[in-house]
């Protein structure tokens, strides 16, 4: 083994993607459990690793770390030459790349940082050497102040109980895993607790959009998940490995190309992860061109009506006929947000799914809209009760400014499903 990612539980990590988008064809995943983690770094035969939950802290134990690692506490990523480990904390550098890409400018703003882990002391590092004026970490058990020096003595520990002391801040960044795969729906905090906030940041990457960014988005406040500062961390370990680069700085300003490159990443990461969902009316050819599209693409087809009557053994025309529209309405639901939550299929929704704001947020978590839009004269409406029983005129006039506000791109469906296909993978 040459380089990897050591945690405990790697299933849905991007790292192995990432690293070889880099150019490290040499990147395993290495869980290791918790009893074994001490023996593995002390005889582990490895060029480089970067190290994950719950390990960055464990990890300092076993090399000759650098001032920032050492300053913030733990390390993420691990250099073996000359017979010697050396840490270091990229972390702190991909944390810095992420508030840069939405604009944000800490100096003299009040921060609050949700968690108390390594993430959070990597988070706070940031802030306070970036200039803020105010640091509340929030924690369910505050810790005592006293005890802390250095930087640390500059930041404020509170719990969720005493938002009084913190619901004034300009910068909102979580480090914990509320929200994270598979609990997409979580989120750690209530926007509304805030006076007035100016940016979110979110260090979760799987789902690619938390609830907590999307709250912030509809709010107009600038927001971002942790993607591109899972890329920007990477990109920075492997400048150690590749080219010994050990004298980058938070304050360091990146080059062009560099982060044109990390950009470039992120995006090809984003497009591999993210659903191409397909929203429209009954009838419209969701499934025909989701097939379709799902075989250009080499990726799964996943048909919500069709989970349904997996997940329930009855058909949605069923269900509507014998259990009526809202106990549809909330099976239906429920089999949206388990198959929102994959990453990297194509998903055919049922048309009216998109009514309900729960299923709009978690379609929206890790995917791309796309609504189909087919002449209303020319939906069928076999088989689909609610077109049947509302007329379908006055359904397509009802939906379809939910359609236009919800997508991201639309497509004119034609007759000729594979004109309709070429239109459609022009606008991916």
């Amino acid at each position: 083994m040459k380089y990897g990612l050591l945690g405990e539980k790697l299933g849905h990590s991007f790292s192995k993607i990432l690293h070889e988008q880099i150019g490290n064809d040499s990147y395993e995943l290495i869980e290791i459990e918790k009893d074994k983690v001490d023996r593995f770094l002390s005889e582990a035969d490895f060029d480089g690793i970067n190290v994950t939950i719950p390990y960055k802290e464990t990890a300092m134990a076993f090399c000759e770390n650098d001032e920032i690692s050492a300053d913030i506490g733990c390390v993420n990523t691990l250099h073996k030459k000359d017979g010697h480990i050396y840490g270091y904390n990229t972390d702190c550098l991909g944390f810095a790349y992420l508030a840069s890409t939405i604009g944000i400018d800490w100096k003299g703003k009040k921060v609050v940082i949700l968690g108390s882990g390594g993430t959070s002391k990597t988070a706070s590092y940031v802030a306070y050497k970036s200039g803020a004026s105010k640091i509340t970490i929030v924690s369910r058990k505050a810790t005592e102040n006293v005890t802390d020096s250095g930087w640390r003595s500059k930041c404020i520990h509170s719990t969720y109980e005493k938002e009084g002391e913190w619901s004034d801040a300009d910068i909102i960044v979580n480090t914990t895993p509320v929200g994270m795969y598979p609990n997409n729906e979580g989120m750690p905090i209530d926007l509304d607790m805030f006076s007035d906030p100016k940016a979110v940041l979110d260090v979760i990457y799987n789902p690619l959009e938390t609830r907590l960014v999307l709250e912030a988005k509809k709010r107009g406040i600038p927001a971002s998940c942790g993607l591109a500062m899972l890329v920007a961390q990477g990109w920075y370990s492997e400048q150690i490995w590749m080219k010994n680069d050990i004298s980058l700085k938070i304050e360091d300003t990146i080059s062009d190309e560099a982060k044109q490159e990390i950009d470039n990443i992120t995006k090809t990461i984003k497009k591999q992860k993210q659903n191409i969902v397909l929203i429209g009316m009954p009838g419209s050819g969701k499934s025909t061109i989701g097939k379709a599209l799902a075989k250009e693409l080499n990726r799964e087809f996943v048909d919500t009506d069709e989970a349904f009557y997996i997940k329930y053994g009855i058909t949605p025309e069923q269900c509507i006929n014998e259990n009526g529209v809202d106990d549809f309405r909330e099976k239906e639901s429920i089999v949206v947000k388990e198959e929102a939550a994959s990453g990297g299929i194509i998903l055919a929704t049922g048309g009216g799914a998109v009514l309900r704001e729960d299923n709009q947020m978690a379609l929206s978590q890790n995917g791309f809209i796309v609504f189909l839009n087919r002449d209303p004269k020319k939906l069928a409406t076999d088989g689909r009760p609610l077109s049947q029983q509302n007329g379908v005129m006055k359904l397509y006039e009802q939906r379809m400014p939910i359609y236009k506000s919800f997508m991201d791109v639309e497509v004119e469906v034609c007759d000729d499903p594979e004109e309709t296909l070429k239109t459609l993978l022009k606008k991916l």
